[in-house]
């Protein structure tokens, strides 16, 4: 935000992505460095990138590229391994450091990118984690490990044991559906807020209370989007029609709109615009119910998992043209919004689109009526093969 300023350009997505990358971060009166939390797995990212990146640099695994090229000495299984590997220990530096909370799918996701996932059961890497924290109470600063400490951490990560029971299915948004983000300023500290929810689903079920509806029917709802995303959205007359007629039909209505007759295109086959506008609305539905539960859950635990702030800033935004979702990731707070939408025609010579555009000018507008509300698009995108991989970039 603060380079934006500096140049004098707005808080829209063709702005911020005009900025050059790997921009040095503000610095307060004292020269500290000044790091924003994004609450999109921020964290996560740069442990999983520092572990990569010594893992390769000292030769103890092999990434693939970031071009997805092999290399004639690094074939595919090893890549694979190299990844496991890196997740492994990412998964165990990060629960280090957040203190054991989390579910490790941020971790996961930075290694392996898009994904359903299923986390590793406490007991994998808890024990090696206390031990260590018990060694250690004495230190300031720095961690220490013992040679016992080595070895097991050794065996943990190469899986010796077959310990790690996490589960990852590839999963990704269809040609023609986007994904904007946005950081919304005010973090929210993820470790608290889950504590707080794990303790009040604790504290009801002691008491008899039937606090399960929220996770089962939570449950129910990321199934339900899985579902579409891997299934429905992966046949062909879906795909065939979203491209056909996703930017000019369906992206240039709101999702109210698209239960309307339309032009003749709109005909009831298989594939055509208002098929696939029906299934969208399939995959809103879910979307709406996951953050009803989300905000339920919340209210009832005292926890912002979605505060009213985010709410009117989501709403508001699922009432643009050719948007599908939108909703807070992750742990939820006041720090990010997510948005899923349908690619729009083509603008700033094919690296935006009409909706895009449409997103950004109305959270720019929403930050300049409210100062407590700052907006900022991110130059980030959904990607099919994303993850963990090693870069040839010269520094």
């Amino acid at each position: 935000i603060n380079h934006l300023k500096q140049r004098g350009l707005d808080l829209t997505p063709q702005d911020v992505e005009s900025l050059e990358p790997f921009l040095p971060c503000p610095k307060d009166s004292e020269g500290m460095v000044i790091v924003n939390k994004t609450g999109m797995g921020s964290s996560a990212a740069l442990v999983t990138s520092i572990v990569g990146a010594l893992l390769q640099f000292f030769g103890a695994s092999s990434l693939p590229m970031i071009d997805g090229e092999m290399t004639e000495t690094v074939g595919q299984e090893n890549q694979e391994e190299g990844l496991r590997i890196a997740h492994n220990l990412a998964q165990i530096c990060h629960c280090y450091a957040q203190g054991k909370v989390g579910s490790g799918f941020d971790v996961s996701s930075a290694v392996f990118g898009s994904h359903v996932y299923t986390r590793f059961s406490k007991g994998v890497i808890n024990k090696f984690i206390e031990d260590v924290e018990v060694r250690n109470e004495t230190l300031k600063d720095g961690l220490s490990l013992a040679e016992t400490d080595s070895s097991q951490l050794f065996e943990l990560v190469t899986d010796i044991d077959k310990k790690w029971d996490c589960t990852v299915q590839p999963i990704n948004l269809p040609e023609g559906l986007e994904l904007l983000m946005a950081d919304v300023c005010g973090g929210s500290e993820s470790p608290s807020m889950a504590r707080k929810i794990l303790e009040w689903k604790k504290k009801n079920r002691e008491t008899g209370f039937l606090s399960g509806y929220y996770w089962k029917d939570l449950k129910r709802c990321n199934k339900k989007i899985a579902s579409l995303l891997s299934d429905q959205y992966t046949k062909k007359p879906f795909c065939d029609g979203l491209v056909r007629d996703g930017p000019l039909i369906i992206a240039s209505r709101t999702a109210e709109q698209w239960k309307k007759p339309m032009p003749s295109t709109w005909h009831e086959f298989d594939g055509s615009s208002w098929d696939v506008a029906m299934q969208l609305l399939d995959l809103r539905m879910a979307f709406l119910e996951s953050r009803q539960n989300l905000k339920g859950m919340g209210t009832a635990a005292g926890v912002p998992v979605e505060p009213d702030s985010q709410t009117t800033l989501a709403d508001a935004t699922m009432k643009l043209p050719g948007v599908v979702a939108a909703g807070v990731p992750g742990a939820g707070g006041y720090d990010a919004l997510f948005v899923i939408y349908v690619k729009g025609p083509p603008t700033n010579g094919g690296k935006s689109d009409q909706v895009r555009d449409d997103i950004g000018n109305l959270w720019r507008d929403l930050s300049n009526q409210d100062n407590s509300t700052v907006v900022c698009p991110l130059s980030v995108r959904a990607a099919g093969s994303g993850g963990l991989c090693a870069s040839s970039l010269q520094w």
